[in-house]
């Protein structure tokens, strides 16, 4: 029998009865050399649905018999789509249509602790700064802040993005995207220290957002400010938080490391985490092209308001799959 750590536990056993005969069919429907259309349109049905049962169990039985089985399994009706060249792409495709949205579905409780402890951040500094602006500086790094401090005086709006020349736009979003990977790397690595590191990196993000949003909330250009740093923050700062979930659930695994040794413990959270945290890159590069591309463009307050609810929407949508993906496996 095996045990499986998180925020719920099934047995391997009982899990294999529930499903094996969709597996059956499957193998069945494998080896059938003429196929008539039910059949294929069978067959395509079941290769999705066992695909998520695979991601499912290298999750939770990733050194189980029955993983190496759907494995090779499901590697075997992959050929029959795809064929055999386009194993790279198939695997990309798979995790971010099922793996992804499944790990952030089992790191939900940790992720909203990182949310809890991001927002809590934010309305701190707000809550000093507008109350004397000046100790935005506490907050901000040096150049940021004289920026901040300038356009207050000035009573302009936000314009980190004016002088932004149209041929260094690509660059930098690649500069951005590096700069913001680093960030969420440490922001899960940190978690080794008891998740503790991963506490300041979402407090330091969060007290510079709070700070900012408090200086132009006084020179009373608010709107102007978020609704443009939100076209890439509403898949930006997500993003640090899911690997802040990460980290945090790294950091709990040495806390907790159930029936296992921590050294184990550590290394199979890990191993998850680590998974997650190339789904954030990825997602992290996408605002980069935003930040780099469209947030420069200066566009109407609409536009970008549109924008911002369409990256949120959509985003909501891909985290609920996972939701689904679940609750479809039980």
């Amino acid at each position: 029998m095996h045990t499986c750590d998180g925020f719920y536990m099934e047995n391997e056993i009982l899990y294999v009865e529930k499903n094996k005969e969709r597996w059956k069919r499957l193998e069945k429907l494998l080896r059938k050399k003429k196929k008539d259309f039910s059949d294929v349109q069978e067959f395509g049905e079941l290769y999705l649905v066992v695909s998520n049962d695979l991601s499912y169990c290298q999750t939770h039985f990733p050194n189980s018999d029955i993983t190496y089985y759907l494995n090779h399994l499901v590697r075997q009706c992959h050929a029959v789509f795809f064929g055999r060249e386009n194993t790279r792409s198939s695997k990309f495709f798979h995790f971010f249509m099922s793996e992804f949205p499944l790990l952030l579905y089992e790191l939900r409780f940790f992720i909203c602790a990182a949310i809890i402890i991001f927002i809590f951040s934010v309305f701190f500094a707000w809550n000093i700064v507008a109350s004397n602006v000046l100790m935005g500086e506490i907050f901000l790094p040096e150049k940021m802040y004289e920026i901040a401090i300038q356009d207050l005086e000035l009573r302009r709006q936000f314009g980190n993005f004016d002088q932004i020349p149209e041929n260094f736009r690509s660059a930098l979003s690649l500069y951005v995207w590096f700069h913001n990977s680093i960030v969420a790397i440490n922001c899960w690595a940190l978690g080794i220290i008891f998740g503790l590191g991963t506490v300041s990196v979402l407090f330091y993000n969060g007290t510079m957002l709070g700070a900012l949003c408090a200086v132009y909330y006084a020179n009373g250009h608010f709107l102007d400010f978020i609704s443009l740093i939100m076209i890439h923050g509403s898949l930006e700062l997500p993003a640090i938080v899911i690997a802040g979930g990460a980290g945090i659930a790294l950091g709990f695994s040495l806390i907790r490391p159930t029936r296992m040794s921590r050294l184990d413990a550590i290394r199979k959270e890990a191993l998850r985490s680590l998974k997650v945290l190339g789904g954030v890159l990825w997602l992290l590069l996408i605002a980069a092209i935003f930040e780099g591309l469209i947030t420069p463009l200066k566009l109407p307050v609409n536009e970008r308001i549109v924008i911002v609810l369409i990256n949120m929407v959509l985003l909501g949508l891909y985290i609920a799959r996972g939701f689904v993906m679940m609750r479809d496996m039980r």
